[in-house]
């Protein structure tokens, strides 16, 4: 209730007639909010992640901090991953420290 009253005092045009401006401010929210519950087309949905996030499917997404460059693995590593995805040859990684789980945690890495 006090982020909205401040929130209201923000918007106020003319100090003069405070009550008064506040009251219309106020309204004029309302009245926006009505509109938007009445035609929810008039608000597109924001994106649910951050453009520089990368939806990888079955519900989990990269989320940003990720290397700047991307690597070759060496030795058992790079083994690991081309047994894993059945591919014989040089595989290209990038490091991302955040991964959203199908349930809607967050993944942290210790990179």
């Amino acid at each position: 209730m006090e982020r909205t009253i401040g929130n209201l005092g923000q918007e106020i045009r003319q100090h003069s007639n405070l009550y008064a401006n506040l009251s219309r401010e106020g309204v004029r929210r309302c009245q926006a909010n009505a509109l938007k519950a009445m035609v929810p087309t008039l608000c597109p949905e924001k994106a649910p992640f951050p453009s520089t996030s990368i939806d990888i499917g079955g519900g989990y997404v990269l989320l940003c901090k990720r290397d700047a460059r991307s690597i070759f693995p060496n030795g058992l590593a790079a083994r690991a991953i081309s047994d894993y995805l059945g591919y014989m040859g040089k595989v290209k990684i990038q490091h991302w420290a955040h991964l959203r789980l199908p349930n809607g945690q967050i993944a942290r890495t210790a990179w």
